[in-house]
């Protein structure tokens, strides 16, 4: 798997635990427990991005 791939994916993750996030704090009647459990998802995910996201800068372009 590239490293392009890689970071697609995981903005693609990102997107969606932001949207399932989004939804759940609209909609009243998820338990709070649920939404701090989303936002720890969230969480999660932006870190997988921004690890990602700097081993690619570390290797530079020639990081395929």
């Amino acid at each position: 798997m590239t490293s392009k791939m890689r970071i697609d994916q995981a903005q693609q993750k990102l997107n969606a635990a932001r949207g399932e996030l989004r939804a759940a704090v609209i909609n009243f009647r998820v338990p709070d427990e649920t939404v701090l459990e989303l936002r720890a998802a969230v969480r999660r995910a932006e870190e997988e991005f921004h690890q990602v996201n700097r081993k690619k800068g570390l290797l530079g372009f020639l990081g395929f």
